[in-house]
């Protein structure tokens, strides 16, 4: 999707607005200043906020198998990850005759999308005591895991070799986030829906103790 302006016209309008704070703090002399500077800061904290949401998508991706028709918009990065993982599992047909093996690569297939979630949430949450958009990156990478999960799930279920699902990092990343601010309310949502998914956790304990603390549903 294109934006409204390209990078360097973002940039000139960004020290366009720099400049027109300053010049305000300038008439109301050393005071004036700092408070444009902070007033600056604050505008660009919030700008980094916003960005942190923003959805360049590029594609469509969808799963249709038995009663699941799965979509989600997807990047360009995700979408050429997924299209490089299409075409290897086309190279594999070609020199494997066995369909176990087929079936392996089909499922790392639709996995990779949800590795490359699992990279970029585990990437952020080590940022994100320091850098707030990093907080904001981290939430938003385990959101979309959590909606890709259905699809990740049937992936794991279709390998022949794998016979259990693992912990799930944007459900178990998610829920102590929530733990930290004290929504138990959201935390114990869910904890719940990860339990009934069937990934990996001592759910039933997690969710007493969440219960406890006060969350209800």
């Amino acid at each position: 999707m294109l934006g409204l302006f390209n990078d360097e016209e973002k940039r000139k309008m960004m020290i366009k607005k720099t400049r027109r704070f300053l010049e305000k703090g300038f008439e109301k002399g050393k005071v004036g200043v700092q408070k444009a500077w902070e007033e600056y800061r604050e505008e660009r904290a919030r700008r980094e906020r916003d960005k942190a949401y923003e959805e360049d998508y590029e594609a469509e991706f969808r799963f249709r198998e038995g009663d699941i028709d799965f979509r989600m918009l997807i990047s360009a990065e995700e979408a050429r990850l997924y299209e490089r993982a299409r075409r290897k599992l086309k190279e594999v047909k070609l020199i494997h005759s066995d369909s176990r093996v087929h079936q392996q690569w089909e499922s790392k297939k639709y996995l990779t999308l949800h590795d490359y979630f699992t990279e970029k949430i585990q990437h952020y949450y080590q940022r994100r005591n320091e850098d707030p958009v990093a907080l904001h990156r981290t939430i938003r990478f385990c959101e979309r895991q959590i909606e890709y999960a259905p699809v990740a799930v049937r992936a794991y279920r279709m390998d022949p070799y794998n016979f259990s699902l693992p912990e799930h990092p944007g459900y178990e990343t998610l829920i102590s986030l929530y733990e930290e601010v004290g929504e138990w309310h959201e935390a114990l949502r869910l904890a719940r829906k990860a339990k009934k998914q069937g990934w990996e956790g001592d759910w039933d304990a997690r969710i007493r103790e969440l219960e406890d603390r006060g969350g209800t549903l």
